[in-house]
């Protein structure tokens, strides 16, 4: 009978975890290059999008359009006012339970 040893190194292995590689100095433009093509290729597909959504608005005659296109900057302008109020709000509610538990103490 033959009997095997293996050293620790044979025995390890190496574990690799994703997002810990490091890169190399050419790979950085690289990346930095595929990154700024992905946002652009995205920002170009929204648009698109979005045009393509309102090309039934584009038929429309111009009196109805430009009413149609006001009816959405208030309702975008109130969207955001209610993102505002519940953002403060939520502050608010973080700073009195804040307050509670300090108090707590």
């Amino acid at each position: 009978m033959a009997v095997t040893t293996k050293t620790q190194t044979e025995q390890t292995h190496a574990i690799e975890t994703p997002g810990t590689e490091t890169t190399t100095p050419g790979e950085q433009p690289l990346r930095d290059e595929l990154r700024e093509a992905s946002q652009q290729f995205f920002r170009t597909l929204l648009r698109m999008g979005v045009h393509l959504a309102l090309a039934p608005v584009y038929l429309l005659p111009e009196e109805p359009r430009e009413h149609f296109v006001r009816a959405g900057r208030e309702f975008t302008r109130g969207f955001t006012a209610l993102a505002h109020e519940l953002a403060d709000d939520v502050d608010k509610i973080v700073d009195e339970v804040e307050t509670d538990l300090k108090k707590g103490q």
